[in-house]
């Protein structure tokens, strides 16, 4: 969830969330003062992590995850291990959604939104 996983392998996802924390509140204390003061939201990409790693990020205070597969959103949505063990979770959907998948995302339970969002609709042909 962190990249170059082998931070995360190492020193646990505890540790490596709040070094990502740490550095994001550091940017924010740079900013300039003139901008507005809105809080940063640190949303974890758990592509091809396994639930306990999301669980265990969770147990750590992270509740905003990104997948950029539909199918492996789909799959970590309604895991049962992790809807038990994380009841305020929130999934993003980051990247290119194909046509062929909107419907598939489309009322998932704690789907917050679709990052990145880039379907080309065409209108029918007369």
């Amino acid at each position: 969830m962190l990249r170059g996983g082998s931070m995360t392998a190492e020193l646990g996802v505890g540790f490596a969330l709040r070094a990502v924390n740490e550095r994001v509140q550091q940017s924010v204390a740079r900013r300039p003062r003139d901008l507005p003061a809105i809080q940063p939201r640190l949303v974890a990409v758990s592509k091809t992590k396994p639930a306990e790693m999301v669980i265990e990020a969770y147990g750590h205070g992270q509740r905003t995850f990104g997948e950029n597969y539909v199918q492996e959103l789909l799959e970590k949505a309604s895991n049962p291990k992790i809807l038990s063990s994380c009841p305020e979770i929130k999934w993003h959907f980051i990247g290119h959604l194909q046509k062929q998948n909107v419907n598939k995302l489309m009322g998932k339970a704690k789907l917050a939104r679709s990052q990145a969002l880039s379907v080309i609709l065409t209108p029918p042909s007369k």
